[in-house]
């Protein structure tokens, strides 16, 4: 919802491909090189994993690099779309600097995210989707449509500083300092140098500032039947999820959570009850919505 307007600008400009052509260029065992075309980030990723699908069930791994992709969102649900099918999923995407590399001052990574997921037996499926920053750009922008202070360690200003005013922070922070920008940049690796599509080189080279929507990915499957009985497997992923929720709960912690559960309850709220927005984010949907002619709803 965040997004909405960035993306209908994005489509007007043509950086988005309504109608992308998206084919794949090269098989190569387990490997699949997906040209995108432009095309919105969930469609492309989408396809991406069921290309990785389509290899794991033939070689027991399958990984689809796709080039030219534009935002996907948040990558968890491409990850699910392995878990659903029985399989392991790994998912993750390359931008342009937005993220502080650990020890410098500036944008010099992206905040580049990561999600793998794992199918289970009778528990929800497991999912992790993680940033490499701190927190994730979504996050800082709802914090400024709400005009609300941010925790110390979020992002810096234009100076390199410290700031908890999330409409002075200019770039974001790594996640555990130099953890999170190796990652971030070992993903820039994955995603964009093994499809000849450098995205980080490029950007600070150029020396100005960097506003190229398109993104590179990475889906990954893998097919636990290639490890045996894949059912005994399940039932040791529910075994696992009991072992840690049998844990003694820290003080003040409600309930131990398994990776997936906090997002599977919002997302049962969300159903129940709409998705909250801050009013600055409702006013710029009311702008683009009255720039195309279409008539809000009202409430």
């Amino acid at each position: 919802m965040l997004r909405v307007p960035r993306y209908v600008d994005l489509l007007q400009t043509g950086a988005i491909n309504p109608k992308p052509e998206m084919k794949a260029e090269r098989r190569a065992g387990a490997i699949v090189m997906l040209e995108a075309d432009r095309a919105p980030g969930a469609i492309a990723m989408s396809r991406a994993m069921d290309e990785a699908i389509g290899c794991a069930r033939t070689t027991g791994i399958g990984w689809c690099a796709a080039c030219n992709i534009t935002h996907a969102g948040a990558v968890g649900y491409f990850a699910l779309q392995a878990a659903r099918a029985g399989m392991a999923g790994m998912v993750m995407t390359a931008s342009g600097p937005l993220m502080a590399y650990h020890g410098s001052r500036v944008p010099g990574v992206s905040t580049n995210p990561l999600a793998i997921s794992f199918p289970t037996g009778k528990r929800a499926l497991y999912v992790i989707d993680m940033s490499t920053s701190t927190v994730a750009m979504g996050k800082l922008m709802s914090a400024r449509d709400t005009r609300k202070q941010v925790p110390l360690g979020w992002g810096i200003d234009a100076q390199g500083r410290d700031t908890t005013q999330s409409a002075k922070i200019a770039t974001l922070l790594p996640m555990s300092g130099a953890k999170g920008s190796g990652l971030s940049f070992m993903i820039e690796c994955l995603c964009s140098l093994t499809v000849h599509n450098p995205i980080i080189a490029n950007a600070l080279e150029s020396g100005a500032d960097w506003d190229n929507p398109f993104l590179n990915g990475a889906a990954v499957a893998i097919d636990l039947a290639a490890f045996g009985d894949v059912n005994r497997i399940r039932e040791e992923a529910d075994r696992l999820g009991d072992a840690i929720l049998s844990l003694p709960a820290a003080a003040g912690v409600d309930r131990i959570l398994l990776p997936g559960e906090r997002g599977d309850s919002t997302l049962l709220e969300r159903e129940r009850t709409g998705i909250p927005l801050p009013l600055g984010t409702w006013n710029r949907l009311l702008a683009t919505a009255k720039a195309l002619g279409v008539r809000a709803p009202e409430i």
